[in-house]
């Protein structure tokens, strides 16, 4: 058993706050409103208001809040990070740039920090079949491996600090530039007078498969695009940013996804 505490507690956190009492582990959830708590608290959870409290006494303290503003400030700001044991492990699942990972990390430099941004939903965490790409030291990872598999069925050790973040920007940019691609496709399809459904299942068997083109089986591509559209511009922006200070270009990526990126 573990002890775990759990910083951010919204639609995919909670579930996998929840794996993780699920697993036997045990766990003291912060989140910003009661309800946040509820679910958790009735599966066993301890739960505070008091973001210091939350992480004293754990092993490990996974952060998963929506920005990186946020995750600088319940973890720098809130007094989090200082509240932490010496020679525990901080997980951070949100998406943020990999120089946000370096300055958490140098502020504390007792604590062994995972950069460990994940692809999947809700009901995936619920699930346990999330994919995480991790970056930092092989021996902290091996110390959160037993909760990270309470929701997660691929767990990629994917470099240093800093690489696990670098490759989620990476995917995120590609699944944006991907999606206003696939949305041409679907318009193209739809205009030839096809079945847009049999002819994307072709598709989906051919070389231009790719999950965006998936999504657009069924349904208004542009009604599915504007639900995404909230996240792909947070991570476009992060993606862009993190390029610019980090020397990589995104280049063709960046133009497909260009929509994202404009007011």
């Amino acid at each position: 058993m573990v002890k775990v505490a759990w910083i951010g507690m919204g639609r995919v956190g909670k579930q996998m706050a929840l794996s993780v009492l699920r697993a036997g582990h045990a766990l003291t959830g912060h989140g910003r409103t009661p309800s946040e708590h509820a679910d958790a608290q009735a599966a066993g959870a301890h739960v505070t208001a008091s973001i210091e409290a939350a992480v004293r006494g754990a092993e490990l303290v996974c952060v998963n809040v929506y920005s990186e503003d946020q995750m600088i400030d319940a973890m720098l700001v809130s007094g989090a990070l200082g509240a932490m044991e010496s020679g525990s492990v901080l997980a951070i699942h949100s998406t943020v740039g990999p120089s946000a990972v370096r300055e958490i990390a140098h502020a504390r430099q007792d604590v062994h920090v995972l950069d460990a941004p994940f692809s999947g939903s809700a009901e995936d965490a619920s699930a346990g079949r999330i994919a995480l790409m991790v970056g930092g030291e092989a021996v902290a990872l091996e110390r959160a491996r037993p909760v990270f598999e309470s929701y997660a069925d691929h767990i990629a050790h994917v470099g240093p600090q800093g690489a696990g973040m670098t490759l989620k920007l990476v995917n995120n940019a590609l699944f944006a530039a991907q999606m206003n691609l696939a949305r041409d496709a679907v318009r193209i399809l739809d205009e030839s007078g096809m079945d847009r459904a049999h002819a994307i299942a072709t598709i989906m068997r051919s070389s231009g498969a790719s999950f965006a083109v998936q999504r657009f089986a069924a349904g208004d591509p542009d009604a599915i695009i504007a639900g995404v559209a909230p996240y792909m511009r947070k991570d476009m922006a992060a993606a862009v940013s993190a390029g610019d200070r980090g020397g990589f270009d995104l280049r063709t990526i960046r133009v497909a996804g260009q929509s994202f990126l404009d007011p």
